[in-house]
């Protein structure tokens, strides 16, 4: 699938308490209603974000915004943001 949908539904999820509740539901059902791959479902619902912003194509701004909507620890988010990209921070 495109990286435009995937950017699509987070941005429609983390906008709307109503369509997280529902994906926090049956994610396999939402995510099929925008037509995600297998491996996007999976990754999704692993809340894999290293490869939701490296494979997946989400754009930062929008991973950073849903991972605060779902309450994800930001400690792990950065880690598998370092561990995908390779990054270590500041002065790397």
């Amino acid at each position: 699938m495109s990286a435009q949908v995937l950017n699509i539904m987070l941005v429609d999820l983390f906008r709307s308490a109503e369509a997280m509740a529902r994906y926090e539901k049956e994610p396999d059902a939402v995510s099929a209603q925008y037509g995600l791959s297998d491996e996007e479902r999976e990754r999704l619902k692993a809340k894999d974000m290293g490869w939701l912003y490296t494979q997946g194509g989400v754009h930062p701004y929008i991973l950073v915004q849903y991972s605060f909507a779902i309450r994800y620890e930001l400690p792990e988010y950065l880690k598998q943001l370092q561990m995908a990209t390779g990054q270590t921070g500041p002065g790397h």
